[in-house]
């Protein structure tokens, strides 16, 4: 029952969505036809559109999947010539530009719903699968028409997403179905006339000969391996061009193909493998104009924005939209870097936040590897809380990483870290003197020759006035690390105690040796006489 409500509202509010962006996309919702049409649809056209998307709706909510992916495949066939009529045109005004944009985001977000299948429907849509499929070739077709690159990869994108999607549906119904024999000729029909026009673009623009192959072989394989693996052999110098003329050759195929979004993913790598990180980041954000709604290039201008409290503070905006677009262990490894990016800016409780986010995210997460980030997160939080003071917050998540017995070097650490600071802030409470002593020891099980825990116990039982004990504890760090400050300086204040001056000085001359910035070594030489 309660799968079937929240399937129910993902329907109604894809619904609402769809209704929204096809207002965006003419001024006026089909749910209300006698509002103004937009001037790209005509009043038939938009009628179909209406009752296309209407009738998949209505049959996806009653789970009549095959019905509603007609419908969903009958207004992509209104929508696709008019977004493609309207991005042919030489010279567009801003509201054209927008009208395409709005178009384009209709036509993607109705084209997902074909992925959106459930197993027990595929059998039922495949028919279906293979008109959309038979469609796309059809503009395909069309495209080779016109002369405009944009036009012509359009609709090649187009027919391979399709293509795509009918093979593998073949494969999990296991019918026997091949496309059209004729598709491998109207690919390398559109690739050679994509690469003639790119080229001629290149040599227009004053290339040198080899950069106007290299265009053409980009445009000829818009394959984002075989794009990284042609940047890899120029710049081993297995090509005719240099790292610069190569770094052109992006900037003019995404200028005439702004809508290729390997492109832009392939340009922005390339410069990062030449170390123009500042380069990269100028790509992404021009992309990031092109493809407002994308996760992947706001994720890359996060990770890799400058260390600076700008560039924290511009990763904190982008991390922020990138959790807007994400869920489970990647929404927790997302708010994880979002904390950490607070904290280069000063905002340590927005820091913690973000912390106590991305380890209830993990928590959440059925994803086998959340264990790992829930404990990441865990550690966070607690190291900024104690960085802090805030003592009981730190405590706090470290026992929540224990709750299964999850323990470890790390943790133990920590634990150990917190117990300490927390009886130095009260050392006549003897209770938090024998938990911090006992969390020294299970941090020293882990690792018995660790350096730093005998002279910490050093530290806490001389400061609760149990000398021998402290004496006991400094001379077991002094055979582990014998240049040890801590524990040379306790046991310089216990000679000093005993009236023993000449052996305290020398103890906090060795501290001093060891560690010549240790004030604490320095108080006690001074309260030898020196």
């Amino acid at each position: 029952m309660v799968f079937a409500k929240i399937y129910s509202m993902r329907c109604y509010l894809n619904k609402l969505l769809l209704c929204a962006l096809l207002s965006l996309a003419g001024g006026a919702s089909f749910v209300s036809a006698k509002n103004k049409l937009p001037e790209e649809l005509s009043d038939s056209v938009y009628s179909n559109v209406c009752e296309c998307l209407e009738y998949a709706m209505d049959n996806e909510q009653s789970k009549l999947y095959v019905e509603a992916i007609r419908g969903y495949t009958g207004a992509l066939a209104h929508l696709t010539p008019l977004a493609a009529e309207l991005a042919k045109k030489k010279e567009k005004s801003v509201a054209d530009r927008e009208r395409l944009g709005k178009l384009n985001k209709l036509i993607t977000a109705w084209r997902y719903k074909l992925d959106e299948l459930e197993a027990p429907a595929q059998l039922e849509a495949y028919e279906t699968l293979k008109s959309d499929y038979k469609m796309r070739l059809i503009y395909l077709k069309e495209a080779l028409k016109f002369s405009s690159p944009i036009i012509i990869q359009t609709n090649y994108f187009n027919a391979l997403a399709a293509y795509a999607r009918t093979k593998k549906q073949a494969g999990n119904v296991k019918l026997q179905y091949a496309p059209p024999e004729d598709i491998d000729p109207y690919y390398k029909e559109v690739s050679r006339k994509l690469s003639l026009l790119l080229e001629r673009e290149a040599e227009a623009s004053d290339m040198s000969e080899g950069q106007i192959k290299i265009v053409g072989r980009l445009a000829s394989d818009t394959n984002l391996i075989s794009q990284l693996e042609l940047a890899k052999s120029v710049l081993t110098g297995g090509e005719s061009v240099t790292p610069l003329e190569f770094d052109r050759c992006y900037a003019l195929l995404t200028l005439k193909l702004p809508l290729n979004y390997t492109y832009w993913q392939a340009w922005g790598d390339f410069r990062l493998r030449t170390g123009d990180t500042n380069g990269a980041l100028r790509v992404w954000k021009k992309a990031l104009t092109r493809f407002t709604s994308d996760f992947d290039l706001r994720y890359l201008l996060a990770f890799y924005s400058p260390q600076s409290k700008e560039g924290a503070a511009e990763a904190c905006e982008y991390l922020k939209d990138c959790l807007e677009m994400t869920s489970g262990l990647t929404a927790s490894r997302i708010a994880l870097m979002l904390a950490r990016r607070y904290t280069q800016l000063g905002e340590y409780g927005e820091a913690y936040a973000a912390a106590q986010d991305s380890a209830k995210l993990a928590r959440l997460s059925r994803n086998p590897n959340a264990s790992r980030e829930y404990r990441e997160a865990r550690l966070f939080a607690s190291d900024l809380a104690l960085r802090y003071g805030l003592l009981e917050a730190a405590l706090e998540n470290l026992e929540k990483l224990s709750v299964n017995d999850e323990w470890d070097q790390d943790i133990a650490e920590r634990f150990a870290m917190v117990r300490y600071a927390m009886f130095m802030q009260d050392p006549g409470d003897k209770e938090l003197l024998q938990d911090a002593l006992k969390a020294f020891d299970k941090w020293g099980a882990f690792n018995p020759n660790r350096k730093g825990i005998c002279s910490a116990k050093a530290v806490m039982l001389f400061t609760a006035g149990q000398f021998k004990e402290a004496k006991e504890q400094a001379f077991r760090e002094l055979n582990v690390s014998p240049a040890d400050p801590s524990a040379l300086t306790i046991l310089g204040h216990l000679s000093l105690r005993e009236g023993n001056v000449s052996e305290a000085r020398a103890y906090f001359e060795a501290a001093l040796r060891s560690d010549p910035g240790y004030e604490k070594a320095a108080e006690g030489l001074r309260a030898c006489g020196q």
